[in-house]
């Protein structure tokens, strides 16, 4: 935000944040709509709803703020970023899967190999839905806020909005409550220690694929009916260790997962800047 010649206030990039966010989609939602977001053209056209928020982001930055659309977190480092991002983020659903497969509460069908080649086309889109919301979150809100606010009030802005902006979503439990504003901590953390945007960009992406496109489960209560995988809960089993009808994120396993991470991420924040401290 140093990079800034005319600066946004908090307040401003707040209410900057939720019309982009609300109204930016309104265009292409009717199309959206107008098929099942179960198909491969329903859900390749609701992630597409998002591109249009994405590019006002860059528009609001580059011509309102006067500083380069790179510094929302875009700069060196990237395939390194995204690597673990996408590898931790895989790893963390297949944990949650494998669990539940081994206690014997869900089970996962044989795998459709078919479905590949249109899974991984669906990867576009989750990656520019997933990275429009990094960039208004963890990029643009955090940005924003914590010249004024600080650091901790930005974190807790970022988590309020990005819950708020899924409060639509049926299905809603306490546990899905929590893993949204988890995942939102964990990955304001991870933004914050890594001073890079795409890691989280990476990870998000690749967490709402590898849940639908991978393993068959639903997304935040979103059926993906183009899958390799097929997560089916088993009848009776405890909701709060499959996730139910909401997917695995209305699972209390990957909650553990997201509250040892950004435990262990506050740790190494504190300490590469006591390092930096000392250095100095």
């Amino acid at each position: 935000m140093s990079e800034a010649r005319r600066p946004t206030g908090p307040v401003l990039g707040i209410v900057v944040t939720l019309l982009i966010m609300g109204l930016g989609q309104l265009p292409v939602a009717p199309f959206a709509l107008m098929l099942p977001t179960d198909s491969f053209g329903g859900q390749m056209l609701l992630t597409a709803t998002f591109i249009l928020p994405m590019l006002l982001f860059f528009a609001w930055v580059r011509f309102k703020e006067k500083r380069p659309v790179a510094s929302l977190g875009f700069r060196g480092g990237a395939g390194r970023h995204i690597l673990i991002g996408a590898v931790l983020a895989v790893v963390m659903t297949t944990v949650t899967v494998g669990l539940n497969v081994v206690l014997g509460t869900a089970s996962l069908g044989a795998p459709t190999w078919g479905m590949l080649p249109l899974a991984l086309v669906l990867l576009i889109g989750f990656a520019i839905q997933s990275s429009t919301e990094e960039i208004a979150d963890r990029g643009y809100l955090m940005q924003v806020v914590t010249p004024r606010w600080g650091f901790v009030a930005a974190m807790v802005v970022q988590t309020i909005v990005f819950a708020a902006l899924h409060g639509a979503n049926g299905g809603l439990t306490w546990v899905a409550w929590a893993n949204l504003c988890g995942v939102a901590v964990f990955l304001g953390l991870w933004v914050w220690v890594s001073g890079s945007l795409w890691g989280a960009c990476a990870f998000h992406t690749f967490w709402n694929w590898s849940q639908g496109n991978l393993w068959g489960a639903p997304v935040s209560h979103t059926t993906m009916g183009t899958s390799v995988g097929h997560y089916t809960p088993g009848e009776g089993s405890s909701v709060l260790l499959t996730g139910g009808s909401f997917g695995l994120e209305g699972s209390v396993i990957p909650l553990v997962m997201f509250v040892v991470g950004s435990v262990a991420l506050v740790v190494v924040g504190r300490r590469r800047r006591a390092v930096a401290g000392s250095v100095r």
